[in-house]
């Protein structure tokens, strides 16, 4: 059975992984539980290495949110 050529452009793109977004202030609210430097979890920032691309480009759209609501309080 033949299989169909496809080109790079009928692929999904994928993503490529992001850097730590670490400020270097690792505090943790003791509420919140996120990292007053960069608004991680400690199980996201103990992850972040073995972490798919995907799941990066997850969290640090949540990022902001957080900051945000963080802020509003």
């Amino acid at each position: 059975m033949e299989r169909p050529v496809t080109s790079s452009s009928d692929r999904p793109e994928t993503l490529q992984r992001v850097v730590s977004p670490c400020a270097g202030v690792c505090i943790l609210h003791t509420e919140t539980k996120f990292c007053l430097g960069c608004y991680r979890t400690i199980g996201e920032i103990a992850g972040w290495q073995d972490m798919s691309a995907d799941k990066q480009h997850a969290v640090m759209a949540e990022l902001a949110q957080r900051r945000a609501a963080d802020r509003g309080s």
